[in-house]
């Protein structure tokens, strides 16, 4: 391609990645429009989409195992990881070739696998993190969008958190409300719907309330859970609850029972009632009027321990 062919825009392409560089005109470069720009291509990081083989970011012993820590190349170009090379009880041979030979720090390696990153495969569900290739499997096992699915019957939903509230709302007529951390929630629930979600403002973590019979019919429980993948997508919570009876006419004083208790996440949101051991039971007297309705209140809280 000659100069003169194109001085707006110049496009490198090869079979394995693609980058695109812009460059500035000379009408540009004189009224100072995409200055900016061009004194950041001297100083701001240039990223390049790229394919590579997967491979060739694994540990050479174990073929399985991404690279971490220290890189360490034998004298035929083998990597192997510093945990891997440490553990491994004969360290003057080759884990994958058997080559003697000493292996040798190699910082540039490190220096361009530290900075080889990947695209979170929860995308679809809306994270939009890019992750260091070795610690995708830690950012997985953490990430607040990992899908949770839809256990009403007959429903095969998969979603974000968010994704399945708004499922749940508009597919199955659940009931959403929202709280605030640290602020009493109250809630009217009937045998006939037995459960609700509520949306956190602030942070938009959803949650589950759950009420059913138990302890054959006797009893009646109440459940708060956190919906989300894992509970190492933090942070950690305990609710209050406490529900309200009926005016005994004797005493004139009014049935009050309470727990305190962690939630516990869940992924899959359950289409039934409370489970058989709940947080907070109560006696069927306890609930109000033909609809067998139960008046509870609920204050979510972070855990101390998150704010330190």
């Amino acid at each position: 391609m000659e100069r003169g062919e194109s001085s707006k825009r110049a496009l490198v392409e090869s079979p394995m990645y693609e980058v695109k560089e812009e460059v500035l005109d000379r009408d540009e470069a004189a009224t100072g429009e995409g200055a900016l720009v061009n004194m950041e291509s001297a100083t701001a990081r240039v990223e390049l989409t790229v394919r590579i083989d997967v491979a060739k970011l694994h540990c050479a012993p174990h073929l399985h195992a991404p690279l971490q820590a220290s890189h360490l190349p034998c004298l035929s170009g083998h990597l192997s990881c510093g945990v891997c090379h440490d553990q491994h009880p004969n360290k003057g041979r080759c884990l994958a070739c058997g080559l003697a030979g000493a292996y040798v720090r190699c910082t540039v390696a490190e220096d361009i696998i530290e900075s080889i990153r990947i695209q979170c495969p929860y995308d679809a569900y809306g994270c939009r993190s890019y992750v260091t290739y070795h610690a995708d499997s830690d950012h997985q096992h953490a990430c607040p969008w990992a899908p949770c699915a839809c256990a009403e019957p007959g429903c095969g939903f998969l979603g974000s958190p968010p994704m399945l509230r708004d499922h749940l709302r508009d597919a199955h007529a659940w009931p959403v409300d929202k709280v605030r951390y640290g602020r009493a929630h109250n809630l009217r629930l009937p045998a006939s719907q037995p459960r609700c979600l509520l949306d956190a403002e602030g942070d938009g973590r959803v949650f589950i309330v759950s009420t059913g019979a138990h302890g054959g019919g006797e009893r009646h429980g109440a459940a708060v859970s956190c919906v989300r993948a894992s509970a190492a997508a933090g942070p950690r919570y305990y609710c209050k609850m406490w529900a309200t009876g009926n005016l005994d006419p004797e005493t004139g004083r009014v049935g009050v029972a309470m727990a305190e208790t962690g939630v516990p996440s869940i992924s899959s949101v359950p289409g039934g009632a409370a489970p058989a051991v709940a947080p907070l039971s109560v006696l069927r007297t306890m609930l109000h009027g033909e609809s067998m309705e139960m008046h509870l209140s609920v204050k979510i809280c972070m855990a101390p321990s998150f704010f330190r």
